[in-house]
């Protein structure tokens, strides 16, 4: 039985910059409409040449992994040549886009811009997308529902394997037997605050298709708790720190700290790491959520490792202490 991991199912092309003055004519566009995963897409795209000489194509540059393209590269006088343009869609799913742009020998003409776009329908599609995020507090009741389609042209039927832990509660309901299954997900109550990521295994009795392997991640939130939870500041150069004063802006680090019900106070924030300068917003009055600024001082700062804790000492009763990891690296 063969295993995939699923990807997102939306895929979109970055732009390319197009070389070419204000008259460059709008891209040759073909929206191929709806094909199944796996298969190849062709399309030729024209190139005229409307000028007295040949015209040469110099290359073709395409935005999308598994896109090739093919062409002749001289174009007669008020001719016609061609690109053909193919796409392996075997890894690619939902509405998509690949752009390419035509450059010639001759920099006085155009570069020509080409698109290809539309939608990829996999075997076993997971609607909105293949994985699951669940954000709870503590003993709060909240769900996910993933819709599972099957595409083929014959019933399909699905399995799930049971989570490795007891922190994720499942279940598939049928909606229209070998069809479309809908599965439910719930963190457990009794989970402990915290981060956790784990697998689902999705698994069909078409062997083409095997099983899918869903990422899960979940979010367990105290009823005081920060987000984010920690501090990086990656690596730092300490000159440029010192010497370019907008530095420190772009470094400093925020994060919130926010009771579920409720407002209490911040009295009192401290940290074993050297060189950093620590603001809380509101700063006297009580709040339900605070804003943490955490910037590096440039001349307290030594090199090496940033590693330690924030300290933040509250007024609330079940937590009157947070901390919070910092990390980093000065050079």
């Amino acid at each position: 039985m063969r295993r995939h991991h699923i990807v997102f199912a939306v895929l979109l092309a970055r732009p390319l910059l197009i070389a070419g003055n204000a008259g460059t004519p709008p891209p040759n566009i073909y929206d191929f409409g709806t094909a199944k995963q796996g298969e190849k897409i062709i399309h030729v795209f024209p190139v005229a040449n409307n000028t007295p000489g040949p015209l040469t194509i110099k290359d073709v540059e395409l935005s999308m992994p598994g896109m090739k393209a093919r062409f002749k590269p001289v174009v007669n006088p008020s001719a016609e040549g061609t690109v053909t343009v193919e796409w392996d869609t075997s890894h690619l799913a939902g509405e998509i886009e690949g752009e390419g742009i035509v450059h010639f020998m001759d920099n006085a003409h155009s570069a020509m811009p080409i698109l290809l776009k539309g939608v990829v329908k996999p075997p076993l599609e997971i609607l909105p997308f293949p994985a699951i995020f669940l954000s709870a507090f503590h003993g709060e009741s909240n769900e996910r529902r993933l819709r599972i389609v099957n595409n083929e042209a014959g019933p399909l039927t699905v399995t799930f394997s049971k989570p490795s832990s007891n922190r994720l509660i499942t279940s598939l309901v049928t909606v229209q037997p070998g069809r479309t299954y809908e599965l439910v997900a719930r963190i457990a109550p009794d989970t402990l605050p915290g981060r956790y990521d784990e697998e689902l295994s999705i698994s069909t009795d078409n062997p083409t298709i095997g099983a899918l392997t869903l990422p899960v991640h979940l979010f367990v939130k105290a009823d005081l708790y920060a987000n984010p939870d920690s501090v990086d500041f990656g690596r730092i150069s300490a000159d440029e720190l010192r010497n370019n004063s907008a530095s420190r802006s772009f470094l400093t680090q925020t994060f919130l700290v926010k009771k579920r019900e409720g407002s209490f106070a911040i009295t009192k924030i401290t940290s074993d790491v050297p060189g950093l300068d620590i603001t809380r917003d509101p700063v006297n009055a009580r709040s339900s959520t605070y804003r943490i600024d955490v910037a590096l001082d440039p001349h307290k700062i030594n090199p090496g490792k940033l590693e330690g804790s924030l300290d933040i000492e509250t007024s609330d009763r079940d937590f009157p202490h947070l901390k919070i990891p910092v990390t980093g690296y000065v050079f």
